[in-house]
C-alpha cells in the first residue's frame, strides 16, 4: 500500500508539536508555511512545512523513504511524473518540495481531491453547480451564470490550506479566505469541497 509524502512526514516528526501541515498560520502570504501551487502547464508543486526534531529523526533517512516513493510512483506511471525539490531542515523547522506534472498526479499521490479543470470542462461535467462569491465584491453568484472564457480554469479540492495560482483568482466557495489577488487559504470551514476560479495566465 503507498503511503503519501505527508503521512511519511507526519509519522516521522514528534506528533505533539503544534505546527501547522498544510494550512495558513496567518491572513498573509508566507512561503514559511504549506502549501501547493498551480503552474500554467498544469503542473503541481507541494510544499510541507513543519517542525522536526532531528535528534530523534533524520532527514537523510525521511530523503531515502521519499525517493523510493515517488521512483515507485513513477515506475508504476510508466514516466517521470514527480521529482523531490528541496528537503531540508533548519532550527528544527523541516522544508519539502515536490513537484507534480499535473493535479492528477499531486491527488493520487497524496490520496486528497484536487482536481483543476478548464470553466467549460468542469461545466460539462457539471462539478461546479454551486454558489460562490465574488472575491473584488463580495456577492453572491452560480457559476453557472458566469461567462466561459478560454482563460477561466477551476481548482475543486478537499483539502485545507494555502494554494497560489498563475493568475488572479475571481471566485470563491464558502470556507475559502482571499490571500492575495493570486492565493487562498482553504479552512475547515469548506462545505465538503472547495472551489476556487482563476485565471489561468
Amino acid at each position: 500500500m503507498k503511503i503519501s509524502m505527508k503521512k511519511i512526514i507526519n509519522t516521522m516528526a514528534v506528533a505533539a508539536m503544534a505546527v501547522c501541515v498544510l494550512a495558513s498560520c496567518g491572513s498573509k502570504a508566507d512561503e514559511n508555511v504549506s502549501g501547493r501551487e498551480i503552474h500554467k502547464d498544469g503542473s503541481v508543486t507541494g510544499r510541507i512545512v513543519r517542525e522536526f526534531d532531528e535528534t530523534l529523526y533524520s532527514v537523510d533517512g525521511l530523503k531515502n523513504m521519499m525517493d523510493e516513493e515517488i521512483r515507485s510512483y513513477n515506475f508504476d506511471h510508466a514516466g517521470e511524473h514527480i521529482t523531490a525539490g528541496d528537503v531540508s531542515c533548519t532550527e528544527g523547522i523541516l522544508t519539502c518540495i515536490m513537484n507534480y506534472a499535473s493535479a492528477e498526479d499531486y491527488a493520487e499521490f497524496n490520496t486528497r481531491r484536487f482536481v483543476v479543470e478548464s470553466f467549460e470542462e468542469a461545466m460539462a461535467s457539471d462539478l461546479v453547480k454551486v454558489s460562490v462569491k465574488s472575491v473584488k465584491d463580495m456577492t453572491q453568484t452560480d457559476l453557472d451564470t458566469l461567462d466561459k472564457t478560454d482563460d477561466l480554469y477551476v481548482l475543486i479540492t478537499d483539502e485545507t490550506g494555502q494554494v497560489s495560482f498563475p493568475g488572479k483568482v475571481l471566485y470563491v466557495s464558502d470556507g475559502v479566505e482571499s490571500v492575495s489577488n493570486k492565493q487562498i487559504n482553504v479552512t475547515d470551514n469548506m462545505d465538503g469541497l472547495a472551489y476556487i476560479v482563476y485565471e489561468n495566465k
